[in-house]
């Protein structure tokens, strides 16, 4: 996939308490005053399936997709720590489809990573993955507006869409979903990288669908923590470089399935 900095101390996950799912989903937009850090800013929208399939155990039978899953925010936030520009550049939103609640809801608005604390994960309920990528896009332009209201740079956003299964939403929704995605690539508002889940045949054929510039990429469930290594290695590279540069970013090859 192609797109498009002293250490200060951080909290240890194993001396505080995280959130909880009711303090996490709170959904709103609201206005962040960016005095106190000014750098450029790398976004990145993940878009979670929570459905009740994630409850399905993989690999040797061990542990379950929504434990795996769990397992790769836990790499990806250690990862990202280690790097001071990251910590200080890469801006983050998390947006849930399924789960305790059973619809697509923003459980965590946008955050520098420096502030990310990892959310443990429930599994629930349906796939509504319209819904969950339309707000995904509305978050996005929110801030592109913040942003650019305060004077800040930033790179060009990314929509992470993971899913292991079938979108539930109805027709008119989904097909919205699909206009909104394929708009806001063309108008580079954002790009898009649909992860299929231990998916088959119809799962990626959907995900096909939501971007017209990144083809979908298949995800061994027990891949989940090099998957979010990956990621937070490709952000790192991202936030060090100047708006509309194009970076190379790392192999896929630790994690993605690839199908003959």
């Amino acid at each position: 996939m192609v797109a498009h900095n002293p250490m200060p101390n951080f909290q240890n996950p194993a001396e505080s308490t995280p959130p909880s799912i009711s303090q996490a989903l709170t959904p709103q937009f609201r206005e962040i005053d960016y005095g106190n850090n000014v750098a450029q800013r790398t976004l990145c929208v993940l878009v979670l399936d929570l459905s009740g399939s994630m409850a399905i155990r993989s690999g040797n039978g061990d542990k379950r997709r929504i434990d795996m899953l769990n397992e790769g925010i836990e790499a990806f936030y250690h990862d990202l720590m280690k790097d001071e520009t990251a910590r200080n550049r890469v801006r983050l939103a998390i947006v849930i489809v399924g789960g305790v609640n059973d619809t697509a809801e923003l459980m965590m608005d946008w955050t520098d990573a420096i502030d990310f604390f990892p959310i443990k994960f429930r599994e629930n309920g349906m796939t509504p993955l319209g819904q969950g990528m339309l707000l995904a896009l509305n978050l996005i332009e929110q801030e592109r507006i913040n942003l650019r209201d305060n004077g800040i740079n930033y790179t060009r956003p990314w929509v992470i869409a993971m899913t292991d299964g079938l979108p539930t939403d109805s027709q008119d929704v989904w097909q919205a979903a699909i206009n909104q995605c394929h708009q806001a690539e063309q108008n580079n508002q954002c790009i898009i990288y649909p992860i299929a889940i231990d998916a088959g045949v119809q799962e990626v054929k959907m995900l096909k669908q939501l971007s017209i510039l990144t083809p979908p990429v298949h995800l061994n469930s027990v891949k989940f923590v090099e998957f979010f290594v990956w990621l937070s290695a490709s952000l790192k590279t991202v936030s060090q470089s100047a708006p509309g540069e194009t970076v190379q970013l790392g192999s896929i090859s630790p994690w993605a399935t690839i199908q003959s």
